[in-house]
């Protein structure tokens, strides 16, 4: 098996996806494509063994390498023992998007989400709760990166993550098809349970720390917020989306 040359991400740090679990997902998924598989002392058996056998039906490269070295390459002591050097992510795009929706969909738009932890928190939550696809844009977001593969707890390699130069006209689209828009805002006075997303809808998560962008806003069709009742005034986007997205999936379970 031979590995070929690819470009890796630009950070050095997040050329590397660590751990037995965010690992063993992109591996048995089989969509981003992993150049190399480092494994050490420290990595399970069972693990040991569904690696080697995936990455022989893959053609992927593994070697073995003492356990400092896989903490050197990933700049962390949590590996487990195992490792995997990573390509770009590859994105799609709006057009393939289309083709692959089911009926009456859920799509979540994120406007300039910085946090890689909370990109990652809401692919997962997306994946958990039956959203159907996340759309970002190519500035001020945070890209797929190592830090969002592990907080999504590898769903990042099953949700349709689709990257698009121009938000806007990707919300004036969906728009012009017959999808609501519907921002999340802590200023709305409309609680989530107040509105209707039995129909087809886009959800968009504002940036952390300015919220929906104007052009966006002057897109949405509502404005929801969450009742909140303690001293502190709001959640962060990756907890409200997950609050949002479990809103969505109880009114179209019970039909209410």
């Amino acid at each position: 098996m031979k590995s070929a040359r690819r470009p890796l991400l630009s950070n050095h740090n997040r050329c590397w996806i660590w751990g037995r679990n965010s690992v063993l997902e992109t591996l048995r998924a089989n969509y981003w494509t992993i150049l190399e598989l480092l494994y050490s002392d420290r990595c399970e058996e069972a693990a040991l063994r569904e690696a080697f056998d995936l990455a022989t039906r893959f053609d992927v490269v593994i070697t073995y390498v003492r356990d400092a070295d896989i903490t050197k390459q990933c700049r962390s002591e949590d590996h487990q023992g195992l490792a995997a050097r990573m390509p770009p992510f590859p994105y799609g795009n709006v057009a393939n998007l289309w083709k692959q929706l089911p009926a009456n969909p859920v799509l979540v738009l994120l406007d300039r989400i910085q946090d890689s932890h909370n990109f990652g928190a809401i692919v997962r939550s997306v994946d958990v709760l039956g959203m159907h696809g996340v759309i970002v844009g190519t500035q001020e977001q945070s890209p797929v990166n190592s830090l969002v593969a592990r907080s999504s707890a590898g769903a990042v390699n099953f949700v349709p993550i689709v990257q698009t130069e121009s938000l806007t006209a990707t919300a004036e689209e969906m728009k012009e098809r017959g999808f609501q828009i519907v921002g999340a805002s802590d200023h709305a006075t409309q609680p989530i349970y107040a509105t209707d997303f039995r129909g087809p809808t886009v959800l968009i998560i504002g940036n952390e720390g300015r919220g929906i962008h104007p052009t966006l806003k002057s897109l949405c069709n509502h404005f929801v917020q969450i009742p909140v009742l303690g001293r502190v005034s709001s959640l962060n986007a990756a907890v409200s989306a997950g609050i949002l997205f479990y809103e969505v999936l109880r009114q179209r379970r019970d039909g209410i």
